[in-house]
């Protein structure tokens, strides 16, 4: 039966798994059969760790002690969203299944959904992963005496926490500064504003090409001298049409765009986030680990005085043993001596 730290050690290996596992392929270039495999199996991970993740908090809890991190937060989250991921596959399967029934012949794939699965999972490993340090940390605190506690571990310990928000606030705006300078976009609107805007847009040249189109039918039932105003008409709306399906063209290409740099900017988030992690975890284990070392330093310095006073006071006493010893046959000698001197002079 694996104790709470080989579990605690066993989670963060099947976190790292996983991330490998759904940062190896891009999702939104695979078909559909290439996604339900990579979402199921990746799914099925995040399910074992769910349930990994839900027997350790059961066992610190447990413990009973002040300080224990919580995190019953993002078991919720984590039921939740692998309801959602598990209704997915549902759905990719039936799909599949509804097209082999009718022999349906529609588009399959929808990368957009893929690629939003996939960072889904990937920030949920994310959280996993900074939520099982705490209590690795928690734990390793744990092992120190308590004469110890309040000394270099925790202190440092605690200014990590101090740090941490402004950690997030830097990590941001470092974000938002390599989003602008890779796309160049204007930093006043945001993707869904200008995507909204386009829309309207199109919206609004759809409505001139209908409302023309409607005032050219009126004038082919009116009389013959309109002629010329419809030849002149047809040709402004080949123009109108020409200009709108440029228009629409390009703006489908900028919403492309946008949307990959919203994915792009999620996925470097995301890189970001690891990175953190992996930082804070690393530093995290050497400060406690130099703790321990340090202690282990006082207590072999302590045993090793203790050990030579020992020696000494050993030595110590043989030496009184061996000045008592003589002190008495001293005291036994000058007895003798004075019983002889006594018997010479009364002879």
């Amino acid at each position: 039966m694996p104790n709470l730290e080989e579990k605690v050690n066993h989670s963060i290996a099947e976190i790292n798994a996983l991330h490998g596992s759904v940062v190896r392929t891009n999702w939104a270039q695979l078909n559909r059969e290439g996604f339900v495999f990579e979402l199921e199996k990746n799914t099925e991970k995040l399910r074992n760790i769910y349930l990994l993740l839900d027997e350790i908090n059961k066992e610190t809890k447990l413990l009973l002690e002040k300080n224990t991190p919580d995190i019953d937060s993002l078991l919720s989250e984590m039921a939740r969203e692998i309801t959602v991921l598990e209704a997915n596959i549902g759905m990719e399967k039936k799909k599949r299944l509804r097209q082999e029934l009718v022999n349906e012949i529609e588009t399959t794939e929808v990368p957009e959904l893929y690629s939003s699965l996939q960072q889904k999972i990937l920030s949920l490993s994310l959280k996993s992963r900074y939520n099982v340090d705490r209590i690795s940390n928690f734990l390793a605190t744990r092992k120190l005496p308590f004469v110890r506690k309040g000394s270099t571990a925790r202190n440092l310990l605690e200014v990590l926490q101090q740090k941490e928000k402004e950690l997030e606030e830097a990590k941001q705006k470092n974000i938002e500064l390599k989003r602008k300078s890779y796309f160049g976009l204007a930093p006043d609107k945001s993707i869904a504003e200008i995507e909204l805007e386009l829309n309207e847009l199109d919206k609004k040249m759809s409505t001139a090409v209908y409302e023309t189109k409607k005032s050219l039918s009126s004038h082919m039932a009116q009389i013959s001298y309109v002629e010329g105003s419809f030849g002149h008409l047809k040709g402004r709306i080949d123009e109108i049409e020409e200009m709108h399906t440029i228009f629409t063209k390009k703006s489908i290409e900028l919403i492309k765009e946008l949307k990959k740099e919203r994915d792009y900017a999620k996925t470097l988030a995301l890189e970001i986030e690891k990175e953190t992690i992996d930082t804070r975890s690393h530093y995290t284990k050497q400060i406690i680990g130099l703790e321990e070392k340090t202690q282990a330093i006082e207590e072999k310095v302590k045993e090793k005085y203790e050990s030579e006073i020992r020696s000494i006071k050993r030595a110590l006493e043989e030496k009184n043993t061996s000045l008592n010893n003589s002190n008495k046959i001293i005291d036994h000698l000058e007895s003798e001596l004075k019983k002889h001197k006594n018997r010479q002079e009364k002879e």
